[in-house]
């Protein structure tokens, strides 16, 4: 819990030393150190086949906030953070070196969009992970309409219409469809191969939701909802690492992995890809 608190106390800090430049971007650059830090602390645990899990609360039965680390989020959230790390001094040169106006706020959401995806990254079941998920989407909307400008403001408007329609039609339906069918939306904690879904589920069912979990992470850049990308690129250059290297698309990408393997399983992906193979071949 310490790796997902520590970018967003760096957001905080960012913000209450916003009359201070160098305090400020100090901040910024520890918050950096200290959560890829927090992350390289866990790997022993991880590598030796350990599954870190935290439950902080329940909302309804089979649905809580809580987080897990294993393999895969570890590896995630250490490229991020690192990367947060390179980023950060470039950020400094940039925002210094042609004055950009609203700083601070920069620094703000750019720390809080990395605490979203290290959120995200150690997420402990769906629901977690779309609160996560929608958290980055929010804070990196400034970053995007950053110049505040026509342009900015037209691509920061395809951005949040292109990310919260996918996540709003397409992917909490999923989670209601997957809470329904399995009655949990925990990843599976036995393997990747089993996935949540017992026999008795409905084989329609698994592959709607199938399909609505691949379109509604769009911020992997999935076709034919991959424009708000090249619109996205009116923001200042740290903001265009932050979407494609360090955060945005990476953590589209994650959760599209996450939820492929933990919710559904290889086995069931297999038996789905052959179905839609089989079909189309037809």
């Amino acid at each position: 819990i310490i790796t997902v608190i520590l970018p967003f106390a760096a957001a905080l800090l960012n913000l209450v030393s916003y009359r201070k430049e160098n305090v400020r971007e100090f901040w910024s650059f520890a918050g950096a150190v200290l959560t890829f830090g927090s992350v390289a602390l866990l790997a022993p645990r991880i590598m030796d086949g350990s599954i870190l899990t935290l439950h902080l609360t329940q909302i309804l039965p089979g649905i809580n906030i809580a987080f897990r680390v294993d393999g895969l989020s570890l590896l995630f959230a250490g490229t991020s953070s690192f990367l947060w790390i390179l980023a950060g001094f470039y950020c400094i040169g940039y925002m210094r070196g042609l004055s950009e106006h609203a700083q601070t706020r920069f620094y703000v959401c750019y720390s809080a969009a990395v605490g979203g995806a290290m959120g995200a990254a150690f997420s402990g079941n769906l629901f977690t992970l779309y609160l996560f998920y929608e958290i980055v989407s929010i804070v990196t909307y400034p970053l995007v309409a950053h110049h505040q400008d026509k342009d900015g403001y037209e691509g920061g408007k395809k951005y949040l219409v292109y990310l919260f329609f996918t996540s709003k039609a397409f992917l909490l339906p999923a989670m209601v469809i997957i809470y329904l069918t399995a009655g949990t939306l925990e990843f599976s904690s036995a393997d990747i191969i089993s996935g949540i879904f017992d026999g008795s589920a409905s084989h329609v069912l698994v592959a709607v939701s199938y399909f609505l979990c691949l379109f509604g992470f769009a911020k992997a850049g999935i076709m034919p909802l991959h424009n708000w990308l090249p619109s996205a690129m009116v923001a200042p250059t740290p903001v265009s690492a932050l979407l494609h290297a360090v955060v945005v698309v990476k953590v589209g990408v994650f959760s599209i992995a996450r939820v492929m393997l933990s919710v559904f399983g290889t086995a069931l992906l297999a038996e789905l890809n052959l179905g839609i193979i089989t079909a189309y071949i037809v």
